[in-house]
């Protein structure tokens, strides 16, 4: 693998256009001072002035624009830094942008003041107007336990200082968590962040495997400390907002944003791991044993079943397969997203200083944004496609709800996203004749769809609800802590299929979703009613098709129960959950039955 090179090395058709938000960085500052205006004008003429349903129409019809505005400016202001965390300019941007959201939270407290407060009736009123829909709803969520316009003023000042511990974390990841170079066969190899996880950890060579995860993991080490008291800042600071507004758990607090219970939380967790974890030990074992190991360590347990076949993959060639795979969505769908390429949606380079993994924003009135590290293998093109997931439903989200009504739930927010990765691996596993190719189609099916959905978060979601228990108990926790409790959910998880030892123990200090509240666990949730979808579509392509698209348009006009039974699953029970992990039972049936052929 070759070093990682600086972002001015890339050629600027592979890098994201950022111009249909703000033309530079200049017009991006005055568009933060015209909106600073425009709310302190809003703020002067409704102020007060909100009682009758006359009043609060007019006041939604000036705040969707401001909302709108606002939505872009914050939108804007993290991602550029996210493509390159060593840019001293990228990094003022991110400080301009976090000093606006602050300002802006500040002066439009009176709003969220007053829709609180609003008479039952006017709210109810309001309810009846589609365009309205979630934000009346979460208002009357938010009632419940609003602690008074003085108070919330109060939270939002400190909102920066509330941010701090995923910034702190961010800044870790990339560039504080030095990872030395390693040798194996007489060859020397840098490793970082990055290089890690989009190379070195699914390499065919179990010695380059190994000697890069001992070097990641020495690397994680250095920085457990601080990461600690890091995470640790954190989740104290989401118990004691959890204390204020009266929950009786930091779980319910972070829950309700959701629109969830604790039962729909705790299933997803308890049913993968006792139900879904026989399933995956008995695939490993036959990846090792195709692959004529021994054993698998935990630098082994993304190993490939077929390196060989892994093949390499351009950008250029990605867009077609995401555009065949997807084609089952018919002509509305592919029209909404073909041109993520030729618009430049994407930020494609793996260079220094960018942010690791991948994620999609889509302001509202502007085409959706995608942040990536193409390695040109074919699980790249299952990142792409999954993060095309979540641009074509908020591309319809946008074209088809208000701004108050686009944003999905996050609770349901991964289901785009993986089943656009189911379509994918049936694309793959179908267009050949091949047991190796449609072997290998499967199980990418599950190593790079449900291995990191299922089980990576989910694991992740299984260490939280034992982190949040002990902090809900008035615990704590140091770096020892989490390593001990990291490695018994993932020794939990994997019986004797992968040996985990203290390095695999560091996990906890690779993702941000730790900073994020209860969202590790909504990947599992998502990849279920997907699943569902994915199986309703090839029962009956027509109308899976038609529901699926309809589900995609919702948005958050509909809380998460609702909207997936629009998408034809029901998640009040956990026959969805069931049917997904029967269908991976079959996808590794399949697998060996392929491998028998072979």
């Amino acid at each position: 693998m070759a070093e990682l090179k600086a972002r001015s090395t890339f050629q600027e058709k592979y890098k994201w256009d950022l111009r249909p938000l703000f033309a530079d960085e200049n017009a991006y500052l005055r568009a933060i001072s015209d909106v600073l205006d425009q709310i302190n004008e809003f703020q002067k003429n409704f102020d007060g002035h909100l009682k009758t349903l006359d009043d609060f129409q007019r006041a939604l019809k000036v705040y969707e624009q401001l909302g709108i505005a606002i939505d872009q400016i914050a939108n804007y202001g993290f991602m550029p830094q996210s493509s390159d965390f060593s840019d001293e300019k990228f990094g003022e941007v991110a400080h301009a942008a976090q000093d606006f959201t602050t300002k802006a939270s500040v002066a439009l407290s009176f709003w969220d003041d007053a829709l609180v407060n609003a008479d039952p009736n006017v709210l109810n009123e309001l309810s009846q107007e589609s365009q309205y829909q979630e934000l009346i709803r979460k208002t009357k969520l938010t009632k419940k336990t609003y602690l008074g316009k003085d108070i919330e003023k109060t939270i939002s000042n400190l909102q920066s200082a509330l941010e701090t511990p995923y910034d702190v974390y961010t800044k870790l990841r990339a560039g504080d968590y030095h990872m030395a170079d390693f040798q194996v066969a007489g060859k020397n190899y840098p490793n970082s962040f990055v290089s890690y996880e989009n190379f070195y950890q699914n390499d065919e060579n179990a010695e380059i495997r190994e000697a890069s995860f001992r070097s990641f993991s020495k690397g994680l080490r250095a920085n457990q400390n601080a990461a600690a008291a890091t995470y640790l800042n954190q989740v104290t600071n989401e118990k004691t907002l959890s204390e204020m507004r009266g929950y009786d758990s930091v779980f319910d607090y972070l829950l309700a944003p959701q629109e969830v219970d604790r039962s729909m939380f705790d299933r997803q967790i308890d049913l993968i791991m006792t139900d879904f974890a026989p399933v995956a030990q008995k695939y490993l074992k036959h990846v090792a044993q195709v692959n004529h190991l021994s054993k698998l360590s935990f630098a082994d347990w993304k190993l490939d079943i077929d390196p060989e076949l892994n093949p390499k993959v351009s950008i250029e060639d990605s867009y077609d397969y995401v555009m065949k795979a997807t084609a089952q969505l018919g002509d509305e769908y592919s029209q909404t997203i073909k041109n993520f390429l030729k618009d430049r949606w994407v930020d494609f380079p793996a260079n220094t200083g960018k942010d690791s993994g991948g994620y999609t924003t889509f302001p509202y009135g502007v085409h959706p944004f995608i942040l990536m590290s193409w390695t040109g293998r074919l699980s790249d093109v299952y990142t792409l496609i999954h993060e095309i997931g979540h641009a074509g439903q908020g591309a319809l989200s946008a074209k088809n709800q208000s701004y108050y009504n686009y944003e999905p739930s996050t609770y349901y927010v991964e289901a785009a996203s993986t089943f656009n990765e189911l379509l994918l691996s049936d694309y793959l596993e179908n267009r050949s004749d091949d047991p190796r190719t449609k072997r290998f189609a499967l199980a990418h099916r599950l190593s790079d769809t449900y291995f990191h959905n299922f089980i990576t978060h989910l694991t992740e979601a299984a260490f939280q609800r034992e982190v949040y228990t002990l902090i809900d108990q008035g615990g704590s926790f140091n770096a020892d802590k989490l390593n001990q409790i990291m490695k018994q959910v993932l020794s939990t998880f994997w019986g004797d299929a992968v040996e985990i030892d203290d390095d695999a123990a560091l996990t906890w200090m690779r993702q941000a979703h730790y900073y994020m509240g209860l969202y590790s666990y909504t990947y599992s949730a998502g990849l279920t009613i997907s699943t569902q979808g994915f199986i309703n579509l090839k029962n009956d392509p027509e109308k899976g098709r038609r529901s699926w698209l309809d589900f995609l348009k919702l948005g958050g006009s509909k809380a998460p129960i609702e909207a997936a039974k629009i998408a034809a699953v029901d998640v009040t029970t956990d026959v969805p959950l069931r049917n997904t992990i029967q269908f991976l039972s079959d996808t590794v049936d399949k697998i060996i039955a392929y491998s028998d052929e072979i």
